[in-house]
């Protein structure tokens, strides 16, 4: 059993460090086209500015963790948040960006027409279209805000902690398998203990009892002569 669990836990190791060198490969040509890093269907990324402040459940305020789930384009619904790329001036330079904004119309051409939440900001100029989509707002975490105001000032940084956010996930998933395997295992010996434990003491309480029978007997055949 235990050279079972051995070889589990060997090939689930080389399979996670497999895994774990192809997110850096995906990651990094995520980062280089400035698209999101899918994992499941679902990627991490941090809020940097203030356009999505506002009171709605699903308002977002610069050092939140969003969770981004993989959906179809077609799926989504005005009110919904959605990540996608644009194009846009950034001192005086376009630049391709990810921007994450809520949904509040849809066109004509079956295209959606964001804004943030922010009371002070516009309609955002480009509709979003399918091929721009990334992904829509799925759940946000946001108790660790002081450890992400520190890092907000470098992108690569962001990008290698939420790589090793998903790593961190896949090595606790790991532990707690393996954890799960041990007390199979530990609850399966402990039976066959208990198991050969009652035959034990079965096979004694017989010798014991025919020893009785016996020693009875062998009186009985004294007494009779």
């Amino acid at each position: 059993m235990k050279k079972i669990i051995s070889g589990i836990m060997i090939s689930l190791t080389i399979m996670i460090a497999g895994l774990s060198i192809s997110i850096m490969f995906m990651g990094a040509s995520a980062y280089k086209n400035n698209e999101l890093v899918y994992i499941f269907d679902y990627s991490f990324s941090i809020i940097p500015t203030e356009s999505m402040i506002g009171s709605a459940y699903d308002s977002l305020e610069p050092g939140d963790m969003v969770i981004i789930q993989k959906s179809s384009f077609e799926d989504v619904e005005i009110g919904d948040v959605i990540v996608f790329q644009d194009t846009v001036e950034i001192q005086g330079t376009p630049s391709n960006i990810l921007i994450i904004h809520r949904v509040i119309g849809i066109n004509s051409d079956g295209e959606y027409i964001t804004k943030g939440d922010n009371p002070s900001n516009s309609i955002d100029p480009h509709p979003v279209t399918e091929s721009s989509y990334q992904g829509s707002f799925y759940a946000k975490v946001t108790f660790i805000k002081p450890i992400v105001s520190l890092m907000l000032s470098s992108r690569s940084l962001v990008f290698l902690a939420l790589i090793a956010v998903l790593i961190g996930l896949m090595i606790w998933e790991l532990a707690h398998m393996y954890k799960t395997i041990g007390e199979a295992s530990k609850q399966k010996t402990m039976k066959k203990n208990e198991a050969e434990l009652e035959e034990f003491k079965k096979i004694e309480q017989a010798k014991i009892y025919q020893e009785i029978v016996d020693e009875e007997k062998l009186k009985n055949d004294q007494k009779n002569k």
